[in-house]
């Protein structure tokens, strides 16, 4: 079973993957319910018993081997209800159709609860720090004042990172928020209107994402030659030059402990590596993006992650 948005190109390589394999894949977005995916099941000694339907074809769950929850849109109620009909069913469809989901008693990769804990940065900061890798200074705060302390205090300067990544517009549209270098006076007294995250920016020789299937690691470095793509790769793809490394043993080791810490088979972790070649950890997306590097470099991923579903018991 494979939710994820209709236009997902990341998911079409692990289905190609799949469907060589001849593998059978059920693909449907959390969108199609309930207006043109339905589900009926009973509850029979202790299990879910029946099925999905589409107008694609009918996903029985207890032949449910593995579930890839990717990256689905929101649930669609009808467009005739009004808003407080919506909102109802927005949460019913959450709770009923999600929830029955979640009780799958397969391997998920990876559960949407165990994603929603790992996703959260201050706790991803506390646990790698508490697993030994090296975190950058940090501060949470809504307080300019002490906001304005903090960033005049680091040596090397401070950079502002959100805690959830893009957000919409008034116009409707999706951006973007990158790591930004911020000094002191720069920080203004609309920092109290919420939660703020500011680090210490840490030099860096290059970056790395380590994409982690299972106990399989696929390590690349990424070097960048604009200014904009140093402060944040993801700002500049056109100037990248990747390489696959290998981490070292120590931080190897401490990347499968933090996975085994929120019970993933997937993630992506970014690192910098200082000049002094210190790996310092930055984040862990438990549903991050690979494709663009199998795409450059050819890395193996979507066989692992077509390993990992069709491997069968949850670990």
């Amino acid at each position: 079973m494979v939710i994820s948005r209709e236009f997902d190109v990341t998911v079409d390589l692990v289905l190609r993957e799949l469907d060589r394999r001849r593998e059978l894949a059920f693909r449907f977005d959390l969108a199609d319910f309930p207006e043109s995916l339905s589900l009926d099941a009973r509850l029979v000694d202790g299990r879910w018993d029946g099925r999905l339907r589409t107008g694609g074809g009918v996903c029985d769950l207890d032949a449910v081997r593995g579930v890839w929850y990717r990256k689905p849109s929101r649930f669609a109620p009808h467009k005739g209800m009004t808003d407080t009909e919506q909102q109802w069913a927005v949460v019913e469809s959450r709770m009923g159709f999600g929830g029955l989901l979640a009780a799958l008693p397969c391997r998920w990769i990876n559960h949407p609860h165990r994603n929603a804990v790992a996703g959260v940065k201050p706790g991803q900061l506390v646990v790698a720090a508490a697993l030994g890798l090296t975190v950058p200074e940090s501060l949470v705060t809504n307080d300019p004042i002490e906001a304005r302390e903090f960033v005049a205090a680091q040596p090397d300067g401070a950079v502002y990172k959100s805690f959830h990544g893009g957000t919409g517009t008034e116009s409707g549209r999706m951006t973007a928020l990158y790591t930004t270098p911020v000094n002191a006076a720069e920080i203004t007294d609309g920092v109290q209107r919420a939660a703020h995250l500011f680090q210490a920016r840490v030099p860096k020789a290059f970056e790395v994402r380590v994409t982690v299937v299972g106990d399989r690691l696929f390590a690349v470095r990424i070097d960048v030659d604009s200014e904009i793509g140093r402060q944040d790769w993801r700002a500049d793809h056109a100037g990248h030059t990747y390489t696959v490394i290998t981490p070292p043993g120590d931080v190897t080791t401490r990347i499968h402990e933090l996975m085994q810490h929120f019970d993933l088979i997937f993630g992506a972790l970014d690192f910098v590596v200082t000049p002094a070649d210190e790996w310092v950890f930055l984040e862990i997306n438990p549903n991050g993006q690979w494709g663009w590097l199998h795409t450059a470099l050819g890395l193996p991923i979507p066989s692992a992650l077509a390993d990992a579903l069709t491997m069968g018991d949850p670990p």
